[in-house]
């Protein structure tokens, strides 16, 4: 028999879905999972082939970051602090408001969570003059699993 397509066969659903408003309470969902061996997945804007962010064989809690897309953009500078549940189009849009000579070069899909096209690596059109999308990534804060940020 050919192998299946496992999103569809046998397909699973999370436990519990949590949807944070606020960096603070990620913590608590890690916290609790790890304490009742919950498996993590992390869903950022949701456009996920493979089925990471919404499948697993195990029990598991669905992170939904998409409520964490708070943009500033810092002009001067020529920074932009964005959070992981922005999707590619909010991105864009922010940074076209601001300025008309600016932009990141990331992916041509505008649902994309920049959260999830950033730690893949972050492939687009411009990347070849200007690199991945991860390649122009000076700073970032980070959430470990156990919930510290660094």
């Amino acid at each position: 028999m050919p192998k299946q397509n496992p999103r569809w066969l046998n397909s699973s659903h999370p436990n519990f879905i949590a949807s944070p408003k606020e960096e603070s309470e990620i913590r608590p969902v890690i916290l609790c999972s790890k304490k009742i061996g919950l498996q993590i997945k992390i869903k950022s804007g949701g456009h996920d082939y493979e089925g990471i962010s919404y499948r697993s064989k195990s029990p598991f809690v669905m992170l939904d970051l998409s409520k964490l897309n708070k943009i500033n953009i810092e002009l001067n500078e020529e920074i932009v602090w964005v959070q992981t549940g922005a999707i590619l189009g909010q991105l864009y849009y922010a940074i076209a408001k601001k300025s008309k000579v600016h932009a990141f070069p990331s992916g041509v899909c505008f649902s994309i969570g920049t959260g999830g096209i950033i730690s893949g690596g972050g492939i687009g059109a411009l990347m070849r003059k200007f690199g991945l999308a991860a390649d122009n990534v000076v700073d970032a804060r980070v959430m470990d699993v156990n919930g510290k940020i660094s």
